[in-house]
């Protein structure tokens, strides 16, 4: 999930962490606090949507892939963090009012793909196009956004305590788990 203090970053001197760690505090952070503010003070909320993958240290072998419904709520994504895995991939839906772009990353690169647009609206094929085109923009740097508010955090004093507080929720039961406990009245 989330590297622990006592363990080294990486001993090879890359940052193979950083994208697995962005994408599992982007997953917690969606979950608690899921408003950011762009530059110009526009607000954009951001929610997992549909797809989740996490690996172990093992990679293939260890790899589960939540498709479908809402897997950052979901009962498996939350074991898969309990036994250590990280987040290699995840589609996020960025919604600016009414309109929402989704978007899958993958945190080996921060590659984007599966961009889905808004529908854009106008008469002619170039207005369209154009909506389009700026809707896709605007996904990048609402990622941008995100990446850079994690980065503050990451690099400043209070990274220790946002660690620990992204570890309990990967630790604490998921809302399919609380859920499924108050049906069953245990």
């Amino acid at each position: 999930m989330i590297r622990p203090k006592d363990r080294p970053v990486d001993e090879r001197g890359g940052m193979d962490w950083l994208g697995p760690e962005f994408l599992t505090w982007l997953w917690w952070r969606s979950t608690v606090a899921p408003e950011f503010t762009d530059a110009a003070g526009d607000a954009f909320f951001v929610h997992v949507d549909e797809y989740l993958e996490l690996r172990g240290e093992r990679a293939a072998a260890r790899k589960t892939s939540l498709r479908a419904g809402m897997p950052g709520a979901s009962a498996e994504g939350k074991v898969a963090l309990r036994h250590g895995k990280v987040v290699t991939a995840a589609r996020f839906l960025f919604a600016r009012g009414e309109e929402e772009t989704a978007l899958t990353v993958r945190a080996e690169d921060l590659d984007l793909s599966g961009v889905k647009p808004p529908t854009p609206e106008g008469e002619q094929a170039e207005e369209r196009l154009a909506a389009s085109l700026a809707s896709v923009r605007q996904a990048y740097d609402d990622l941008d956004v995100c990446f850079a508010t994690f980065l503050a955090v990451r690099c400043s004093a209070g990274w220790d305590a946002e660690a620990d507080r992204v570890r309990r929720f990967g630790t604490a039961p998921s809302e399919e788990e609380r859920s499924l406990a108050a049906s069953t009245g245990e």
